[in-house]
């Protein structure tokens, strides 16, 4: 089986006519920067574009034998569902998605996916990874309320057993997300989507203000355990073959691969694109994965953080430290040294044991303590500026932590 791709959109025409050269990208997705049920992006970071463009963005993808995925994968809306008003906004929207062409919608919660099948029935509905479906219960679940597709948690990435069994048990379509670089068996991940579900949502009363205080707890814990870099569940382009090879052996062709990401450049997701569809990424394979050390964001709009300090949401000395905090010194990890990496997770277990990943670059871990990963990041991660550039971004984060957690991000 030759694997298929979901690709991130940004709304530029140019990405669809240049992935579609390629010929492995089956579908892409996105979302207005705002709608009444919200996503998980917050709007300040996604491209602003009107219902008439996203109909025009369809269209061009249908044109290039490409689907659309229409986000509505927030996690918390607020209640907004069960409320007449809302209610019929949300099912008035789902109608119109259906009515412009959308192929599938992504879902956030059961309760959207029941809506979608009786609003739009033509309409696909995929379970996103926000919902943790990370055994065969809840899987059977989802497949007897409706989805037609499913994303995977993170864990299945590297753990070829327990991907087999879900393989072997549903035809549904499963999706694995190949280049995000979230902690391992995060704990932030529930509430960093709930928070960012309502930075994306019209007339929330948040104004679309949201300090990412979770991104910026996640990127400290990089710098300070970059072990963790590492034990992130990413995909190299040179291991898809792995995946191909499993579904091959099982008669199935029902797994794709999920390619963020929706606030990234054109030519940033492009290179993402070539370097999976060539099975090879030469240099830093950071260079392709959502990672905030990459700065090639397409825009950030200050807008919603000025009126939130001019409001009072939160200083405004503390927020510009904020956000110099949050974009990490780069980070160089060398793809070539880690060829061979995936082998290892063919038969063992991660959640078997507990990961050495804490200190840099040695520690003094318990021998009940897993250092695969350790071993593996000691010969491939670089700091290209240096362990000082390093140590004075962690302690920018660090201080900006302690605002938020002391409360100097809100008041004197």
């Amino acid at each position: 089986m030759e694997m298929r791709y979901d690709l991130a959109t940004n709304f530029d025409p140019a990405l669809i006519k240049r992935v579609s050269e390629f010929g492995i990208v089956r579908s892409i997705y996105g979302k207005l920067r705002e709608d009444v049920v919200g996503g998980g992006r917050p709007n300040f970071a996604l491209p602003d574009v009107s219902k008439r463009d996203l109909e025009r963005h369809i269209q061009l993808a249908h044109e290039h034998g490409i689907s659309f995925n229409y986000l509505l994968n927030a996690i918390c809306t607020d209640n907004r569902e069960f409320i007449a008003s809302t209610n019929r906004q949300i099912r008035d929207f789902v109608a119109y998605l259906s009515s412009v062409g959308v192929d599938s919608v992504t879902v956030g919660s059961p309760f959207m996916l029941r809506l979608i099948k009786e609003r739009a029935p033509r309409i696909k509905v995929s379970a996103s990874v926000y919902n943790d479906a990370d055994s065969l219960q809840r899987i059977q679940q989802w497949q007897d309320l409706g989805a037609d597709e499913l994303t995977l948690h993170y864990s299945y990435n590297r753990d070829f057993r327990a991907l087999e069994k879900v393989l072997r048990t549903f035809d549904m379509d499963f999706r694995l997300i190949a280049n995000n670089v979230c902690l391992h068996e995060c704990v932030f991940r529930t509430n960093h989507a709930t928070a960012l579900a309502h930075a994306s949502q019209s007339k929330h009363e948040s104004g679309g203000f949201f300090l990412d205080y979770y991104s910026l707890r996640c990127g400290r814990d990089k710098l300070a355990n970059p072990v963790k870099l590492i034990t992130a569940d990413w995909i190299r382009p040179e291991d898809v073959h792995y995946y191909e090879g499993l579904c091959g052996k099982l008669g199935k062709s029902n797994l794709l691969l999920k390619l963020t990401e929706r606030t990234r450049t054109t030519d940033w997701l492009v290179n993402v694109v070539k370097s999976y569809a060539e099975k090879g990424k030469e240099g830093n394979l950071f260079d392709i994965i959502n990672f905030v050390g990459n700065r090639a964001y397409a825009q950030i709009r200050k807008k919603s953080f000025v009126l939130g300090a001019l409001r009072g949401k939160a200083r405004a000395r503390k927020m510009l430290e904020f956000q110099e905090a949050v974009y990490l010194t780069p980070v160089c990890v060398d793809n070539r040294a880690l060829d061979g990496f995936l082998e290892h997770f063919r038969t063992h277990d991660c959640s078997s044991c507990v990961c050495d990943d804490l200190g840099w670059p040695d520690s003094s871990a318990s021998s009940g303590k897993c250092s695969y990963c350790r071993t593996w990041a000691k010969k491939a991660i670089q700091f290209p500026e240096g362990d000082k550039a390093r140590n004075s971004a962690l302690e920018k984060a660090e201080k900006s932590l302690n605002d938020f957690e002391k409360g100097g991000m809100f008041s004197k």
